[in-house]
């Protein structure tokens, strides 16, 4: 083995994965009927305007200010859209709600529900400051027939609370002791510590790691072994393949690479939605199932969020730029050492294995999967330019495939991960998702099928 970037053995663990993958969906490891297809509107034909239009409404509550960070965005996001979707199931039918909650039902405007869920919800956990979403609520309600509205928002109010109530106690928010990444001198060698300067920063929502999943038995459910050993071939070929293509001043980043890096950038909550909404406007879904397949984004993201967190703040492996900066301690003859190494961008404030992108991204690649029955997803996602987190230019991507080999390579260019922290948070998501998606979101009459045991050995 020698010190340069090392890219066949990569090459070779993603082509297994994408080959395993598609022979999951092949089995049907989902184990859920898709809620609409290409050019199908479904048999109800409501429009789902209005469920687009409240999840931009979330997205942007959610963004602040002040800005929910990128993987608690999500547990944000997936209390509105639970709710939406309960309230929506209550009245249409169709899908077996994510929680059980009674209401009257009887003449209930669906619409108006979807207001006064994503509504209520909202303002629970987020507040209200200066009534930006009141406005929006009196506007959205004020375009309804007064027909069933009453009724619809009664419903749409005790979907909201009872996932309020079912939510309280999950661990939002909790506060974490541990003095994650605070090591400042003869910190051991792989230890996660910040990078300089430390006495700025605080560990991300450590907190997220040991909150109550949505649907997960625990958030350690699918934790994956441990990082490679510091002196195992490896983790050298690792070291030196972000050591070379992920730094600041790198000479063999290509411009293309360095594009893809900065792409990823965008916050992956906005980023996503937006993708679910475009990709339910494109296939013409109707408002039950705009509203499943935001659920199923939004809750099986938050959950491999979760998840990730859990082995992020278990292991607490170091991310690249300290690992280059203190190569002299790591035992390994196939390290180098360079003390002023910098990545492309700021390296963010919590642990490398696992790498969030990778789990979430994983996630929702097969969440797209399943909504449209296809690894052959076609869609387009959203994403940023110049190092910004905007959302300003957009990427299509045809096939699960592609989207998993994008996102491994792109935290590896920017830097900020080793390739297996990146490849091992793209099974957990994939794991996440068909864990949970064959037992949530299921077609009524199909909940009771055996779902055996799929996704609880990773599916594909």
């Amino acid at each position: 083995m020698t010190g340069k970037v090392t890219t066949w053995k990569a090459t070779l663990r993603l082509k297994a994965l994408a080959a395993a993958s598609a022979a999951a969906v092949a089995a049907g490891a989902f184990g859920i009927s898709a809620g609409a297809s290409t050019n199908h509107r479904s048999a109800h034909g409501m429009s789902p305007q209005v469920v687009l239009d409240w999840n931009v409404n979330a997205v942007k509550a959610v963004l602040g200010p002040p800005a929910k960070g990128n993987a608690e965005g999500l547990v944000y996001t997936a209390y509105a859209q639970a709710a939406v979707y309960d309230a929506v199931t209550k009245i249409a039918g169709r899908y077996v709600p994510y929680h059980n909650f009674d209401a009257d039902t009887a003449g209930a405007s669906i619409n108006a529900a979807v207001v006064a869920a994503a509504y209520n919800t909202l303002v629970h956990y987020l507040g209200d400051p200066g009534l930006a979403l009141k406005q929006k609520y009196d506007a959205s309600l004020a375009l309804l027939p007064d027909a069933g509205k009453s009724a619809g928002i009664a419903v749409g109010k005790a979907a909201a609370d009872d996932i309020i109530a079912f939510r309280t106690g999950d661990g939002r928010n909790a506060t974490i002791t541990t003095p994650y990444g605070q090591c400042v001198t003869a910190c051991p060698a792989g230890l996660w510590t910040f990078a300089p300067p430390p006495s700025a920063q605080s560990a991300a929502t450590p907190w997220l790691g040991f909150m109550r999943p949505f649907m997960l038995t625990s958030p350690s459910q699918f934790r994956p072994g441990p990082p490679p050993s510091l002196s195992s071939d490896a983790y050298a070929d690792e070291f030196n393949e972000v050591k070379a293509v992920g730094a600041l001043n790198s000479t063999v980043r290509t411009p293309e690479q360095t594009a893809v890096a900065y792409f990823w950038i965008a916050n992956v909550y906005n980023q996503y939605n937006k993708a679910f909404r475009d990709l339910i406007t494109a296939h013409h879904m109707d408002l039950v199932d705009a509203a499943r397949a935001l659920a199923m984004a939004n809750l099986v993201g938050a959950d491999s969020a979760i998840a990730c967190w859990d082995s992020k703040y278990f292991y607490q492996f170091w991310r690249p730029t300290m690992a280059i900066r203190n190569a002299d301690i790591d035992g390994n003859p196939e390290t180098i050492a360079d003390p002023t190494w910098t990545p492309l961008l700021t390296t963010p404030n919590h642990p490398d294995y696992l790498s969030g992108h990778g789990c979430v991204t994983g996630a929702e690649a097969e969440v797209f999967a399943a909504v449209l029955s296809t690894k052959r997803i076609s869609v387009d996602i959203p994403g940023a330019e110049n190092g910004l987190n905007t959302l300003t230019t957009s990427r299509h991507y045809a096939t699960v495939k592609q989207l998993l080999q994008e996102i491994v390579n792109a935290r590896v260019w920017v830097g900020f991960h080793f390739r297996g922290s990146v490849e091992a948070g793209v099974t957990l998501g994939q794991q996440v998702s068909h864990w949970t998606l064959a037992r949530f979101f299921r077609p009524i009459g199909d909940e009771n099928d055996d779902q055996g045991d799929r996704g609880d050995s990773g599916g594909d």
